[in-house]
């Protein structure tokens, strides 16, 4: 196998929340993008540090007493998530950071508040989309995109003399039971 230095990735991505879902199917149908931007969505805004994109399917050895090594080993569990540190206090990203509360924008300021059930108790799930433009294809992108997500973190803003006030958001896909066996989860695409 032959060293190929154009396939190293660098460089920053972007992310994006309530995304329309692509059609399901085997391959799915890839959400469309112009120069990374999808039709539909909201970008998150500045982030800070990296953005990580993960998939992870557990595995457990099968042991048997007439062995001393696994005989066998299946996959009991599967996990995906994003999670980045947001540097913009918008509404639309407190409200992700903020999950089930109660808010309002309006012309003086949004307002965010929450305690004892403001609405139902039903976390919001939606689908997240990150886009990182490949480094030697300036045209093509790496997209990675999670079908149904909720809100892990909760909200913790730091106030801060010697920096920037940030707080970390992270989205964990649910397995989407409407959509097929094999793609309920999202996508990992590297475009050629």
């Amino acid at each position: 196998m032959a060293f190929a230095p154009t396939k190293i990735h660098g460089g920053m991505s972007r992310i994006f929340s309530g995304v329309t879902v692509g059609a399901t199917g085997t391959p799915p149908t890839y959400i469309t993008h112009t120069d990374g931007v999808p039709g539909s969505g909201t970008e998150l805004g500045l982030t800070q540090g990296d953005t990580n994109f993960s998939y992870q399917l557990t595995k457990k050895d099968i042991e048997a007493e007439q062995s001393l090594a696994p005989v066998d080993v299946m996959s009991v569990s599967e996990m995906a998530q994003v999670e980045t540190t947001v540097l913009e206090h918008t509404y639309f990203t407190l409200q992700r950071a903020f999950d089930n509360v109660g808010t309002e924008s309006v012309g003086g300021g949004y307002g965010i508040w929450f305690g004892g059930g403001t609405g139902p108790l039903a976390p919001r799930t939606e689908c997240v989309m990150i886009t990182a433009r490949q480094r030697n294809a300036p045209t093509k992108f790496i997209v990675g995109v999670l079908y149904k997500c909720y809100s892990v973190e909760g909200f913790k803003l730091g106030f801060k003399r010697g920096g920037e006030s940030v707080y970390k958001v992270t989205f964990k896909a649910l397995a989407d039971l409407t959509r097929n066996a094999g793609d309920q989860l999202g996508y990992y695409r590297f475009e050629l």
